[in-house]
């Protein structure tokens, strides 16, 4: 990283560094579904960009495939894409030194903002031990932004925390205020309003990551509390929720083991029920297979045969 900023702009420290150490990263906030689910995703022709997945897996027995569980794939990629979204944010101080230093505090800017003609950014990461001189060393940051135009003070438009001594290697949150971004038009047509919170934790196995947003859907994910877990055999787990074709609701909390066979726990919102929910649960090998299911109203396939198996050969997953 050292010598990747040295061939930038301007002049960087190994403190500098310590400081952008701090914030998150594509690879340690992404979701990482089993490899065999993009390929099963391939073979059929699913669209992740509309969500849509196919009806039938032609290779599977009379249960079929395990449609529920094939949501998680567009789901996991448009989770990704937000986070690709915050992280184009922070990387704007990757590119440029610090304008101002000090012992426990950097500050870039305020510069323009080539992405959003008319908006001047600054950006505040600040250095303590909360604990004492012998504790975790904590950074908290404010990405900050306004019109050049008007005469305004500054508005924090990502503000987060991080402890511990890399992103590799610590837990932190974040906080994107939308309708600050909105107000000031750097937001896409997609973007949420209210706020989207997310939390991660690499301190220890499994590695996680949880992103909510609180006010509404956005990014083309419905409003949810959408958590991952990775382990670095492959196993994992993610809780997940999607709207089909018809209007209905799923809030699914899924688990795999190191092959990508798994089991999951539905709640299914018929858009006709008024509100009601019915459960189901199923269970699918590393084809995405059904191998069990209990889904006797056939919520899952479209009024289908989606019940019956054997639910001994549902695989183990990590628990909750």
């Amino acid at each position: 990283m050292l010598l990747l900023l040295a061939a930038g702009c301007g002049t960087w420290s190994n403190e500098d560094v310590r400081f952008l150490a701090a914030l998150p990263t594509r690879d340690e906030l992404h979701v990482a579904l089993p490899e065999g689910l993009a390929a099963v995703a391939e073979a059929t022709g699913e669209a992740p960009a509309t969500g849509r997945v196919a009806a039938t897996l032609p290779w599977c027995g009379p249960l079929g495939g395990a449609q529920t569980w094939l949501w998680a794939k567009p789901t996991s990629d448009r989770l990704n894409a937000s986070v690709d979204w915050v992280i184009g944010l922070v990387d704007v101080v990757r590119r440029y030194p610090p304008t101002t230093r000090s012992e426990d505090a950097r500050i870039w800017g305020p510069f323009d903002d080539d992405r959003h003609p008319g908006i001047q950014l600054r950006v505040v990461i600040v250095r303590s031990w909360p604990a004492g001189p012998d504790g975790p060393v904590t950074h908290a940051y404010a990405f900050e932004a306004r019109a050049k135009a008007l005469p305004e003070p500054f508005t924090a438009i990502l503000s987060g925390t991080f402890v511990g001594p890399s992103s590799l290697r610590g837990r932190g949150g974040l906080v994107l205020a939308f309708d600050r971004i909105r107000a000031l038009g750097m937001h896409d047509p997609d973007s949420p309003t209210g706020e989207m919170r997310v939390a991660y934790d690499r301190s220890a196995e499994p590695r996680t990551t949880q992103l909510t947003l609180a006010q509404s859907d956005g990014f083309g994910l419905a409003q949810f509390d959408y958590g991952f877990a990775g382990y670095a055999d492959g196993r994992g787990r993610l809780s997940y929720a999607f709207v089909n074709d018809a209007g209905d609701r799923a809030e699914v909390a899924a688990g795999w083991n190191a092959l990508g066979g798994g089991q999951a726990d539905v709640r299914f919102f018929p858009a006709a029920a008024g509100g009601a929910w019915v459960g189901y649960r199923q269970c699918w090998n590393l084809l995405a297979c059904l191998v069990y299911s209990d889904d006797v109203n056939g919520y899952s396939c479209g009024g289908g045969a989606c019940a019956g198996g054997d639910v001994s050969a549902c695989p183990e997953v990590p628990a909750p």
